[in-house]
């Protein structure tokens, strides 16, 4: 790859296949919330409350 194709674009989350292929690598390895609190972890708050649902 040029260094032109490895410059960072705002806006996009893979500029390219090779990244695409490591982020969906990352994505099969990561933990749902069950399992972190398995490992006495505390996963990551919701965003929001059904209640705040308009």
């Amino acid at each position: 790859m040029d260094d032109e194709s490895r410059k960072i674009v705002n806006g996009n989350m893979a500029n390219s296949m090779e990244e695409v292929k490591l982020l969906g690598k990352q994505m099969e390895n990561m933990r749902d919330d069950q399992q972190l609190v398995e490992d006495d972890r505390i996963p990551d708050p919701r965003q929001f409350d059904d209640k705040d649902k308009n």
